[in-house]
C-alpha cells in the first residue's frame, strides 16, 4: 500500500427476477374402494387416460412436453375402526403419481383443464423452474451485480476522503474474508427462489385457462476487499 491507500472490506449484495423456462405438473391419482377392484380400476383407468394425452402431446411436431414420469400404481389397504373401537369392513386404495414438464406454457392451462375433469385425478401443483444451464448465465449476471455493488459501497465509504482509484485485493464468498453474516442474510452464497403453484390459487374459468409463472429470483452475496488511493 502507498502512504495514502486505505482498504475497505465490505459485502455486496444483489438479486433479480426471472421468468421460469419450464413448468412441471404434478398429477396425484387415486381411489378408494370396499373390493380391490373398486380402488384398482379407476385408478389404471385414469393413468390410460392420462397417459394419452401426453402421448398425444408429445407427437407434436414441436411438442410442448419436455418429459414426463409415471410411478407405478400402488395398492393397499386399511381396517378403519368407528366410535366403539369395532374393526370395519376393509377399505382397499390404489394411487399412482404422474408429472408433466412443459416447455411451452401456452399448453399448460389446456393441460390442466383437461386432466382435472378426469376421475380419481387431482393437479397437485404446478412447479416453475429454471434449467441448470440458464441459471448458471442469469447466476454469474447476478454475482456481477453483487460486485458491483460492493465496488459502489466501498466508494460510498471513502467518498469523503478523496480517493479516486479502487483496486479489487481479493474477492470471495461469505465466510471467506472473515466477515461477520448480515443479520437476516443467508449464507452460502447465490440463492433461488420459487413458489410451486397450488391449483387453489390458479383461475378456474373454463377451457380458456392463461396461468402466469411465478417469478423465480435469485440472489447473490459476496465479500470484497478493495485498496483505494
Amino acid at each position: 500500500m502507498t502512504p495514502r491507500s486505505v482498504t475497505i472490506t465490505v459485502t455486496g449484495h444483489a438479486e433479480r427476477d426471472f421468468v421460469p423456462n419450464r413448468c412441471t405438473v404434478v398429477l396425484r391419482v387415486h381411489a378408494d374402494g370396499a373390493a380391490r377392484e373398486e380402488a384398482a380400476d379407476p385408478v389404471a383407468a385414469a393413468v390410460t387416460t392420462v397417459t394419452d394425452l401426453v402421448t398425444a402431446l408429445r407427437e407434436h411436431a414441436h411438442t410442448p412436453v419436455k418429459r414426463w414420469s409415471l410411478d407405478q400404481v400402488r395398492h393397499g389397504r386399511h381396517r378403519p375402526f368407528n366410535r366403539d373401537g369395532k374393526k370395519r369392513p376393509w377399505v382397499y386404495s390404489s394411487s399412482a403419481s404422474i408429472t408433466v414438464t412443459f416447455t411451452d406454457f401456452r399448453a399448460v392451462g389446456p393441460f390442466v383443464n383437461r386432466v382435472a375433469e378426469v376421475d380419481a385425478v387431482t393437479v397437485a401443483h404446478l412447479r416453475w423452474w429454471i434449467t441448470r444451464k440458464a441459471q448458471a448465465r442469469r447466476l454469474a449476471t447476478v454475482r456481477d451485480l453483487a460486485v458491483r455493488d460492493a465496488l459502489a459501497k466501498a466508494k460510498g465509504y471513502t467518498k469523503s476522503l478523496g480517493y479516486s482509484t479502487f483496486h479489487a485485493v481479493a474477492i470471495a464468498d461469505p465466510g471467506m474474508l472473515g466477515l461477520p453474516p448480515s443479520p437476516g442474510a443467508p449464507m452460502g452464497g447465490p440463492m433461488l427462489r420459487a413458489a410451486a403453484l397450488p391449483m387453489d390459487a390458479a383461475p378456474d374459468e373454463g377451457p380458456e385457462l392463461v396461468l402466469e409463472p411465478d417469478r423465480i429470483t435469485i440472489a447473490a452475496d459476496v465479500e470484497a476487499r478493495f485498496e483505494a488511493s
